[in-house]
């Protein structure tokens, strides 16, 4: 068994199918992290507990809860059978690419020479705890899974980093439902990864991508509006994201000072979520 290399990088891990597709790419790539900082909502919550446990019990609750409906649609293999088979056919993933979608909880020393837990409480990346922790850690590059807003000084600590995986090709679409607006405006989805900036995906580019436009074929009484939303981007959206990943680390093995370029700011919009009556649209051009 080869041995893997360590990626200069830390993992900001908010549970949830991003996070499941970008660990998966680095394990199919050879990869381990350097760190991993499991991010969870603690407020108020099992105060008695001895920290190990409740970082775990916490952890694990979140990760339940964010995880939720990949790992219903997984159950049902008529509804995920097809969706798996038309993406790694599409866009060339590895056969193992959605294993950790279907997993309650995995273990993170398979990922990460380091695993750090952060209660952010109720406040996300706002959060003092998630501030100070990056502040003491130092100079860093770290990869952003979602959950929120980055703040401006979180961004701005010194000699920090914050590479994200937008699924928008940009400068054209940015902003919330990238994938389902790329779809409607473009006929397409695409994917841009950036060095975070406060403005809203306007960091220095490092590579974008379009990628080819898939249609998935599901059963008829799963073809409800907030299902086929569900199944976007439980699976469709962290593959995007994933392909992008995937081929800056076959071009580049690092992630940390890429070269960059800026954006166009003036050619694009900013998307906000989609109204569900033009979701349904668009859903028909990728559920059938």
């Amino acid at each position: 068994m080869a041995l893997m290399k360590t990626l200069d990088i830390t993992v900001l891990a908010h549970e949830g199918p991003i996070y499941r597709a970008y660990m998966s790419i680095f394990n199919a790539l050879g990869y381990k992290v350097k760190r991993i900082i499991k991010l969870y909502n603690g407020h108020n919550k099992l105060r008695w507990l001895p920290r190990y446990w409740r970082n775990n019990l916490l952890y694990i609750k979140e990760a339940l809860s964010n995880n939720y409906w990949p790992i219903y649609f997984i159950k049902r293999k008529e509804i995920f059978e097809p969706i798996q088979q038309t993406i790694l056919q599409n866009y060339h993933l590895p056969n193992t690419f959605f294993n950790l979608f279907s997993q309650s909880n995995f273990n993170t020393n398979v990922f990460g020479e380091e695993c750090i837990y952060c209660d952010c409480e109720s406040s996300g990346f706002k959060s003092d705890n998630l501030f100070y922790l990056l502040k003491r850690l130092g100079p860093q590059t770290y990869l952003f899974t979602g959950g929120g807003l980055v703040p401006q000084h979180v961004l701005a600590l010194p000699q920090t980093q914050f590479v994200h995986v937008h699924p928008g090709f940009l400068p054209y679409v940015r902003g919330a439902d990238g994938i389902l607006w790329s779809t409607l405006i473009r006929q397409k989805p695409g994917a841009a990864c950036f060095y975070m900036v406060p403005q809203l995906d306007e960091g220095q580019l490092i590579l974008t991508e379009e990628l080819p436009a898939l249609r998935f074929n599901i059963p008829q009484a799963y073809q409800d509006v907030k299902t086929l939303y569900r199944l976007t981007f439980s699976f469709y959206d962290p593959a995007v994201r994933a392909v992008l990943l995937k081929r800056i680390l076959e071009q580049f093995g690092i992630l940390t000072n890429l070269p960059t370029y800026p954006q166009n700011i003036t050619q694009g919009v900013t998307y906000h979520f989609m109204h569900d009556m033009l979701q349904r649209k668009v859903l028909k051009q990728i559920f059938m």
